[in-house]
């Protein structure tokens, strides 16, 4: 099994990620590779959600609204969220990651082809080894890495430290120049078309 380096800064994000793939266990693999992807599409929801939570109008008495929109909204993937990001005017995704991106990018590209099968428990079909699955949890952890960096630099905000709402209100600096809503109903109506 290949060692499994994680960067200071993500230690604590990936400890449980550290814990599979270290326990022994007959599934550590996929089991590592499932949790590093969720943490991936994690970092990049909470790094949208914290340049909405920005809005001026979102304040702690309508956050309840933003967040149930964001739940009934039921086509909200990785790429909406990079969308999302780019659509916000602010510095995009492939930015943010830097010169890494396009090689990172299509490893991930390629990852999700047989992530929605292995996190439904299905037959992959595509003959997946255990030495591929470890070099995919070193892929998304590079992508993580690159982009808490760069989001950090530019926005003050790594997309994993937790409470995204109270990151983004104690951030003095607005990132969005001109926000495409103003109201909830706005936000939801622009959220779908993203």
């Amino acid at each position: 099994m290949l060692k499994l380096t994680v960067p200071p800064t993500l230690k604590q994000e990936f400890a449980t990620v550290e814990a599979l793939w270290h326990s022994g266990a007959e599934t550590r693999r996929v089991d590592s590779f499932l949790l590093s992807w969720v943490k991936y599409e994690k970092q990049l929801r909470r790094l949208f959600c914290f340049l909405v939570y920005q809005h001026p109008n979102i304040t702690s008495k309508t956050i309840n609204s933003v967040i149930g929109i964001l739940a009934q909204s039921n086509n909200l993937y990785p790429d909406t969220f990079i969308r999302g990001i780019a659509a916000l005017g602010v510095t995009p995704v492939p930015t943010l990651i830097g010169q890494r991106h396009q090689q990172l990018e299509s490893e991930i590209a390629r990852i999700k082809k047989y992530r929605n099968k292995l996190m439904h428990g299905q037959a992959s079909g595509f003959s997946i080894q255990s030495a591929q699955l470890e070099r995919d949890v070193k892929h998304i952890i590079e992508w993580i890495e690159a982009l808490a960096i760069g989001a950090d630099a530019t926005f003050g905000y790594d997309g994993l430290r937790r409470n995204t709402f109270r990151e983004a209100k104690a951030n003095v600096n607005i990132a969005v120049a001109a926000f495409p809503f103003n109201t909830n109903a706005a936000f939801g109506k622009w959220l779908r078309a993203i």
